[in-house]
């Protein structure tokens, strides 16, 4: 875990807008940020596909594969890399009302997503061998223009020391009443 004082400036500025006032954080936390995680795994099996289909390309044809090359294994890279940068500029925040995201998006600014506390808070635990893991606190569902529906977790990825962080959540949120 982490200090809010240790935090970069802009993150540490962007914590202090999105807490309310009179709210303090009872723990701050930072992601590992890693290429290979839940978020990322898409683009990377498309990246792998996509190697794949350029290499059998250029051995069937003989052409140069450049630009398939530059739209198929860049796009999933490009994703990739936004993620991990992403990751970087994200940072997880308990407070004694909410649970709060606070991360950079690419030519949007900040992004602040909030949770206030309550039983029953954590939707999904994702635990790995390293003591590492993910918390779903939530999911965001959207329809493109073809009427498609996507849902997309959200909540808290690649945290170290996932239960402590759950643990510390659970001792915050309310108990359930009745």
């Amino acid at each position: 875990m982490v200090s809010l004082a240790s935090l970069p400036e802009k993150l540490h500025e962007q914590v202090l807008r999105a807490m309310q006032p009179g709210e303090e954080p009872v723990l701050v936390a930072r992601p590992i940020p890693t290429v290979v995680n839940r978020v990322s795994q898409p683009y990377i099996f498309f990246l792998i596909f996509a190697i794949f289909f350029d290499a059998l390309f250029v051995l069937c044809s003989g052409f140069s594969a450049l630009p398939f090359l530059l739209l198929f294994i860049a796009v999933p890279m490009g994703g990739i890399w936004y993620i991990y940068w992403q990751m970087q500029r994200t940072v997880y925040i308990i407070t004694e009302r909410r649970a709060l995201v606070v991360r950079a998006t690419f030519g949007k600014g900040w992004q602040t997503l909030s949770w206030p506390l309550s039983a029953g808070l954590v939707k999904e635990r994702v635990l790995r061998a390293d003591g590492s893991g993910d918390l779903i606190l939530g999911f965001e569902t959207s329809r493109d223009a073809e009427g498609d529906t996507t849902t997309v977790a959200q909540g808290f990825f690649n945290l170290p020391e996932l239960r402590r962080v759950e643990q510390m959540l659970m001792g915050v949120a309310p108990a359930p009443k009745g």
